[in-house]
């Protein structure tokens, strides 16, 4: 199994920046971006694992870390999949 750098560098749409993995997401319209961000939100509190989120007009800038641990982890690979899904409800 590869390693959370690795999986981090090769996840589609994602970029690793110093343990933080980041994407931004791009819509029509301000409101699903802000949609796309609650649904992040009722994700994140159901694994208990939390995001930083910036609501840019139509674009939403997602970062993951584990900061308990100072590192990515597999928690932070298994939320960014899990924003690509949400992403699919949008387009």
């Amino acid at each position: 199994m590869e390693d959370v750098k690795t999986q981090a560098e090769n996840m589609d749409g994602w970029s690793l920046e110093n343990e933080i993995i980041i994407r931004k997401f791009k819509f029509d319209k301000y409101l699903d971006g802000v949609s796309f961000a609650e649904k992040i939100g009722i994700y994140a509190e159901s694994v208990q694992h939390h995001p930083f989120i910036s609501i840019d007009y139509t674009a939403v800038t997602v970062s993951w870390t584990t900061h308990s641990k100072n590192s990515l982890t597999e928690k932070d690979i298994a939320a960014a999949r899990a924003c690509n899904n949400l992403y699919r409800l949008f387009t």
